[in-house]
């Protein structure tokens, strides 16, 4: 008894692998919403404070002329030379951009 409910449980483990992998496979590639060259953007270290939220954050500018690359759920910010940083939205302010 206890065998098939263990054979049982591995088939429906793997069927599942196998659903959610032919999904991912199959599924479309996000584009980004929006492209273009930095003129200005805050990347903060924490998500940015709501009015009444207390506590401290750090942040920092992206370097201007850094390509930016804008999707559903997040920022992709690519200095020249340097590696690229992913910021959800809510963890940046004052993204400007011209688009390309």
């Amino acid at each position: 008894m206890r065998r098939r409910i263990l054979i049982g449980m591995a088939a429906l483990a793997i069927g599942t692998a196998f659903i959610l992998g032919f999904n991912w496979w199959t599924s479309p590639r996000r584009k980004a919403i929006a492209t273009g060259t930095i003129e200005r953007v805050t990347i903060w270290a924490q998500p940015v404070q709501r009015p009444g939220e207390t506590g401290s954050n750090s942040g920092h500018q992206a370097p201007k002329g850094s390509r930016v690359e804008v999707y559903e759920h997040f920022i992709l910010v690519t200095p020249a030379g340097g590696p690229t940083e992913l910021s959800p939205h809510g963890w940046y302010t004052n993204l400007e951009f011209r688009a390309n």
